[in-house]
């Protein structure tokens, strides 16, 4: 398959959590929690280009710094209007397709990245109107089995400008994606579905609390940077079970 698309993920991230402030330099095994999440972005094949979406307060100044020293590109925006934020750096990135990561998944897979952006082409070869289609591969939902916070969402910059003209509540421009789901009949979500290996949809990779990043240490004691998503379903599958 051929890629003519401009295919950038940009990565929400800010310091600001209001479960677990200040998470994203927080160590995980060696390396703060962004480091990870932007390192394994970078290995995936399918995209153009990985972008920190972050916010122009001085407390994100750190998030910054960790992004150039990965040579990321960096854009800075609103804390409070995330789609307002995804908008503008995907204009300024000149982005045709944006893959949307959550810089809480340490352990996300440049294989499911490019799965999902596979995926998400060749559904719009088949007939998939970009102005309408969302494809995901992130969470368990629509029955698809995959793990909590191994993959990510793709949208095309035209069903993003979509967004951002309907989108009006707050908690709606808080989130990018919110809107969509809430009228799912005006677009086309399509589910990734996770292959046999690691359809695990108990395992739960994202960071939200103390509790949740205290059990992701364990995990990485076991794991690199480099881990495929196999071993890291397998070994969190050996450490834990899934629940």
């Amino acid at each position: 398959m051929k890629y003519n698309l401009k295919t950038v993920a940009l990565v929400q991230a800010r310091m600001g959590s209001s479960r677990l402030p200040g998470k994203m330099m927080m160590d995980l095994c060696g390396y703060p929690i962004l480091h990870w999440v932007l390192y394994r972005v970078k290995q995936a094949h399918r995209l153009t280009e990985v972008v920190l979406a972050t916010t122009e307060l001085n407390q994100d100044d750190p998030l910054t710094e960790l992004a150039q020293s990965l040579k990321v590109g960096v854009f800075r925006g609103s804390e409070a209007d995330v789609l307002g934020r995804f908008w503008d750096a995907a204009r300024e990135f000149k982005a045709d397709v944006v893959v949307r990561v959550c810089a809480d998944n340490p352990f996300i897979a440049p294989e499911e990245i490019d799965r999902l952006v596979d995926c998400y082409l060749s559904r719009r070869q088949s007939g998939g109107d970009p102005r309408r289609l969302y494809a995901f591969n992130h969470i368990n939902t629509m029955d698809n089995n995959y793990p909590d916070g191994l993959g990510a969402e793709i949208f095309s910059l035209d069903l993003l400008a979509t967004l951002y003209r309907l989108a009006m509540e707050s908690s709606d421009r808080e989130h990018v994606t919110t809107y969509l789901w809430d009228h799912p009949r005006d677009f086309e979500i399509y589910p990734v579905f996770a292959p046999p290996e690691i359809a695990y949809p108990g395992v739960k990779l994202d960071v939200d609390t103390q509790a949740d990043l205290n059990r992701l240490r364990q995990l990485g004691a076991r794991l690199s940077q480099g881990s495929s998503a196999i071993q890291v379903v397998r070994a969190y599958l050996n450490l834990f079970g899934e629940y």
